[in-house]
């Protein structure tokens, strides 16, 4: 099998809800996709999903590192997945984004080529799925509990909660937030959905680095401490692991490391501090399946347990995400949950029980996922 040729494009999703965060609104998603034909008639899809202030790279950034990396795939066996990868980051380093969406098709293509769902070349399942928790946008105190409310009553017992970040619309500079983050703000806003949902519904609050340093990320949760809070992501700088590691070294809930961990050195580093009870691992920010099981690697033999975390792609990266949830024992969580609340998803194929919120994947081969119409199943 020889890869003939490769196609590259745009790829735009539209969330329900604008999603913002510590660092930026998003009303739109400018992303790629990438389809990787073969002399035997197989495609492999594969998604882009950058985000410039954690992967480093914009829509036209993959656009063209994908079509640089097509150099190298173009004749080659798909099925020598280390070696194109490498070479793959050599003609376009310093691109996860790009060298995920060439991983996940060349799983794709690997599992159809023996007519195995990605998750069996990976070792077979240790989870038959996950529960997925909705994501709480930044947003004042009672538009963010009205949002919770009406997830918590629709059965969800986790929220996924944003922080970290002053009111959309307010004349707030980010140096001027980094330089005196608003914690009673926030404060206010975890009070209001507390109080909205009870104290049955756990929250995970994500900080997105918006409390910056350890002193006031310390003062921050000394203000939640009365709340259910299963976890706090990332609350101080991505740069400053012994920030990070003095956080968890006094905190009382666990403590998640996520645009602190972009690669494997990455945890090497945030496992060899002790800076982190939990790691957040994105196919976006590692390059793929490959590097993420590289950090799994390091995570499990660590004891440190990881999420599968969401750049909200559509039903492609998630599909790819979940079959790596699917595989991997030291995985305790995952928010994929893109295909959900997005508009524009070019493909089906990635269950998720609207009632539940439990998703798997499908058994067809390959990632199980195919472009609406029915291009990139075969």
């Amino acid at each position: 099998m020889r890869i003939t040729y490769v196609d590259v494009g745009p790829l735009t999703l539209v969330p329900e809800v604008a999603l913002t965060v510590a660092y930026g609104s998003y009303p739109v998603f400018d992303y790629a996709m990438v389809q990787v034909h073969t002399d035997v008639g197989l495609v492999g899809l594969g998604e882009a999903s950058p985000d410039p202030e954690v992967t480093g790279e914009t829509q036209a950034d993959v656009i063209a590192g994908l079509e640089a990396m097509s150099e190298v795939l173009v004749g080659a066996d798909p099925r020598d997945l280390t070696a194109l990868l490498t070479r793959a980051e050599e003609v376009a380093p310093g691109l996860p984004a790009a060298l995920a969406a060439v991983d996940m098709a060349l799983y794709d293509l690997a599992g159809k080529d023996v007519g195995l769902p990605v998750y069996r070349l990976l070792g077979g399942p240790v989870h038959e799925g996950m529960r997925l928790y909705p994501v709480i946008p930044l947003d004042a105190p009672e538009v963010m509990a009205g949002m919770a409310a009406r997830f918590a009553g629709a059965g969800y017992r986790e929220l996924k909660v944003k922080v970290g970040g002053p009111l959309p619309g307010a004349r707030v500079t980010p140096e001027a937030w980094r330089a005196s983050p608003d914690i009673d703000l926030d404060a206010a806003r975890i009070d209001a959905i507390a109080g909205a949902v009870g104290p049955d519904v756990a929250l995970l609050l994500d900080v997105n680095q918006g409390w910056v340093r350890a002193d006031v990320a310390l003062q921050a949760m000394a203000q939640l401490s009365n709340h259910t809070i299963r976890w706090i992501e990332q609350p101080v700088d991505a740069a400053d692991i012994a920030g990070l590691a003095r956080v968890r070294e006094v905190a009382t809930v666990p403590i998640m490391a996520d645009e602190s961990c972009l690669s494997p050195a990455d945890a090497l580093a945030i496992v060899g501090a002790g800076a982190a009870d939990i790691v957040n691992i994105k196919l976006m920010k590692c390059g793929g399946i490959a590097r993420a099981r590289e950090i799994l690697a390091i995570t499990r033999a660590a004891g440190v347990p990881c999420i599968v975390g969401s750049m909200l792609e559509s039903s492609i990266g998630s599909a790819a995400g979940m079959h790596l949830v699917l595989s991997d024992p030291n995985i305790i969580a995952c928010e994929l949950i893109g295909p959900v609340f997005i508009e524009g998803d070019p493909a089906v194929g990635y269950p998720v029980d609207s009632a539940t919120g439990f998703a798997t994947v499908s058994d067809a081969p390959g990632l199980g996922v195919r472009l609406r119409g029915g291009e990139g199943g075969a």
